[in-house]
């Protein structure tokens, strides 16, 4: 019988200063080109590109003062409605693509590392080389220019190389960042993952968080806070205690900034509890000029400024997840369930919680290695009550699994969706209750029907449409949940993980012998085919689908060959259509 144990957040809150209470302001974008204004609305509008993002991305030739005087010009010129060809004249002649980024070759690339001898099967290991020699494809650097002339371009420098996801993404992104991290240390490419790390750190020093992604669109919006266990997966690898005291500070900076910006408060059973939810600025107005125009045009639904204002503030909030998007933030009360209908604002998130629980544990284990066991003692005491808080709030009993908490319906979210496995996979559960939890796990699991697909663990059993759901396979939740069977220690839970494992390292090495392609979501029904749905085109590269099928292939390369047959060849599960 699992028991949870309450503690009071106030008094360990405490502990940690009047800090947490004074950091306040953060970072939002004011640039009146690349995040609000006549310019920016006009030019979306009209559709040049196919894809939102390509205008945002594009440099200035001249400064913004200049671009903006002309562009007033052109506007006073057409009565304010300038036609979509006198548009695209105007962004030939003030805008340029390129010139942002130059390819970098990481110097401690390893074309034959340790990895590679831990791997039995002789065309998984040629696979895992293959995959290795992508991160010299994806390496990129800023150029001095960006740091030079900030206002013209939407990028934000970052000192160091590092390794792009790969297609439409050309910037540095936060969750994403954790992934390729791994895949580098075990690629024996230490010395790229520092820099990369440090780049996260850099951004955290200089805007108080670390942001979306590296351009200045995505500032006022964070990502799951994965930072700190980048930064324990370097020092486990290294040691690097000098360097662990450089940056400890700046961990604990942007943890603050998660307590102070996303907690929120929820009553059960007349007990209190604090845990974070995914929040975008509020400040920050308007839709995201990346997809300008999808977001301007869903608004249209709404009647009124205030209500499309907040529809706004929702989308970049579900943005903020890294589910973007997903029935996950829907709100099923609503007749017709679409993107307008997502509010993230009013779910307390499994994996948002355990993440940072998880962080919270890390930043103890930091200070104690650094020998100051006071501040330790404060974040573990914190870490301790964000695991009883999940345990208390996010945890259902009957049916054996964590689920997302809904603030407006005051009741579990019970849908499938692999964040459920978050709590082990971030050890964000009491040690000796793990095992246990593991076997519940892994009960649920089968009974979901959601293990039993050829092509991997889909993100949910609802087909929306929307990309993060039913049929897409995403990478990280395949690390998620393989990670957190086998973190759970469960003898049945440890071999589900090995046998998904198998399912998706295979899937990958189909469609790489298929396509020469690594995709950034794969279709859980066509082993090894891309998957579909969203705002963009399917993207390859893909740093962590790399990163996550080297990380598998450390753990279970020495037993995994092609010619197993344990994989299912048809699924099971009863489909939601949404």
């Amino acid at each position: 019988m699992l028991k949870f144990q309450r503690l009071s957040f106030y008094p360990v809150l405490g502990l940690l200063g009047a800090y947490v209470q004074a950091f306040t302001k953060i970072d939002v974008c004011n640039s009146s080109i690349y995040c609000s204004g006549d310019l920016l609305h006009k030019v979306q509008l009209a559709r040049i590109y196919p894809d939102s993002k390509t205008f945002v991305d594009l440099k200035l030739v001249y400064s913004e003062n200049d671009t903006l005087d002309n562009f007033a010009k052109l506007m006073d010129a057409t009565n304010k409605n300038p036609s979509r060809e006198a548009l695209i004249q105007f962004v030939n002649k003030y805008f340029v693509d390129g010139n942002e980024l130059s390819h970098w070759s990481p110097p401690d690339f390893d074309a034959n590392p340790p990895i590679l001898e831990q791997i039995s099967d002789p065309k998984l290991k040629q696979f895992a080389k293959d995959v290795i020699q992508i991160w010299a494809r994806l390496g990129r650097k800023v150029n001095p220019d960006i740091m030079e002339h900030p206002g013209r371009s939407s990028l934000i420098y970052v000192p160091n190389g590092f390794i792009v996801p790969g297609g439409r993404f050309k910037e540095l992104y936060y969750w994403d960042s954790y992934w390729m991290v791994r895949g580098l240390i075990i690629s024996n490419m230490t010395e790229t993952a520092k820099g990369m790390i440090e780049n996260l750190l850099y951004l955290v020093e200089k805007l108080g968080y670390m942001p979306n992604g590296s351009r200045l669109y995505y500032l006022g919006r964070s990502h799951p806070p994965l930072l700190t266990a980048m930064v324990a997966s370097y020092f486990t690898a290294t040691g690097d205690l000098a360097w662990l005291a450089k940056h400890i500070a700046t961990v604990e900076k942007e943890l603050h900034y998660w307590l102070t910006n996303k907690k929120i408060e929820v009553e059960l059973k007349g007990k209190k509890y604090m845990l974070l939810r995914y929040i975008a600025d509020k400040t920050n107005n308007g839709p995201r000029p990346e997809s300008y125009y999808e977001d301007f045009t869903n608004a249209q639904i709404f009647p009124n400024d205030d209500m499309r204002e907040e529809f706004y503030l929702q989308i970049k909030s579900a943005a903020e997840s890294g589910w973007d998007f997903s029935s996950r933030w829907f709100m099923f009360s609503n007749k017709d369930v679409n993107l307008t209908s997502v509010h993230p604002t009013s779910i307390l998130p499994v994996d948002l919680n355990s993440i940072f629980a998880g962080a919270l544990e890390f930043a103890g284990d930091f200070r104690n290695h650094l020998k100051n066991r006071r501040e330790a003692q404060k974040w573990w005491s914190l870490a301790k009550y964000w695991r009883s808080a999940i345990a208390n709030v996010l945890w259902d009993s009957e049916d054996g699994i964590w689920y997302d908490y809904d603030l407006k319906a005051k009741a579990f979210r019970k849908q499938f969706y692999p964040s459920c496995a978050t709590p082990l996979w971030t050890r964000a559960v009491e040690v000796d209750q793990a095992s246990e939890y593991g076997a519940r796990l892994a009960k649920y699991l089968s009974s979901s029907g959601a293990m039993d697909f050829p092509g991997g663990v889909p993100t949910s059993i609802s087909h929306s449409g929307e990309q993060w759901d039913f049929p897409n396979a995403w990478p990280p939740l395949q690390s998620i949940i393989i990670g957190g069977l086998y973190n759970s220690g469960d003898e049945k839970a440890i071999q589900m993980a090995k046998d998904q494992a198998k399912i998706w390292i295979r899937a990958n090495y189909i469609g790489y012998t298929t396509w020469q392609k690594m995709f950034e979501k794969y279709n859980v029904m066509k082993p090894g085919h891309e998957g579909s749905g969203g705002e963009y085109s399917v993207q390859d590269g893909f740093g962590w689908t790399n990163g996550i099928v080297l990380e598998l292939l450390q753990r279970y390369g020495k037993d995994l060959t092609l010619n197993d047959r344990t994989v299912p060849s048809t699924p099971y599960v009863q489909v939601q259509q949404v």
